[in-house]
Order: C-alpha cells, then sequence, then structure tokens
C-alpha cells in the first residue's frame, strides 16, 4: 500500500486550552463503512499492550492499530485489550475507501 495511506494523514490539529493538540480522527470516523467480509483475530499474550504488532500481523504495517480498536470500541490501549478477546478486523480495502471520503470531505468543507 502507498505511504499516502499513513495514520498521520488523518491527523488534524485542533487549538485545545491554548494548546495546538493533533485530532486522531473523531470528527471522521462516522464515515468508516464496513463493506467486506472481516476477518477476527483472537488476542494473544504477545499483543497486549502492542497494538502496532497486532496491526503488522494483520495487514503487514504498523500503522492500523487505531482503526482495529475505534472499530471494537476499546477505547484506552493499556488496559482495554486482554488475552482471548476476539477483535473484528476490517478489509484493508475499506480502510482505503475511508481513507479518500475522509480526503474528499475535507476537500468539500475546504473550498
Amino acid at each position: 500500500m502507498a505511504d499516502k495511506y499513513k495514520r498521520s494523514n488523518f491527523c488534524e490539529e485542533e487549538l485545545v486550552d491554548d494548546n495546538l493538540e493533533m485530532d486522531l480522527v473523531n470528527n471522521h470516523f462516522d464515515l468508516f463503512e464496513i463493506k467486506r467480509p472481516t476477518n477476527y483475530f483472537t488476542v494473544s499474550r504477545t499483543f497486549i499492550q502492542r497494538p502496532d504488532l497486532l496491526s503488522l500481523k494483520v495487514y503487514g504495517k504498523m500503522n492500523y492499530w487505531w482503526i482495529i480498536f475505534k472499530v471494537n470500541n476499546i477505547d484506552d490501549i493499556w488496559n482495554d485489550l486482554h488475552i482471548d478477546d476476539v477483535l473484528q478486523i476490517p478489509d484493508i480495502r475499506d480502510i482505503e475507501d475511508w481513507y479518500i471520503k475522509v480526503k474528499s470531505s475535507r476537500r468539500i468543507y475546504n473550498g
């Protein structure tokens, strides 16, 4: 997959209490759709507190752990993932489609 799908492309700067922070896509994840069959992954000890390794295992890249967590309603990477949890893993093409939708919606909003 091309580098244009790196997570950093999804972040936007937002001023919070006079500090510039990065918005981690909360404003755009409602555009994400699972259209293709998903896979399921059973968490082992290796992946506890290592979501990057989980993404590497299922997608071949470390960048998509946060999408897996969002799809599975996991908010706290340190405490919400447990051994033997079964996670829904969206098809990488659904992630690519979402990326295109986010980019298109930004062009519409920004003119």
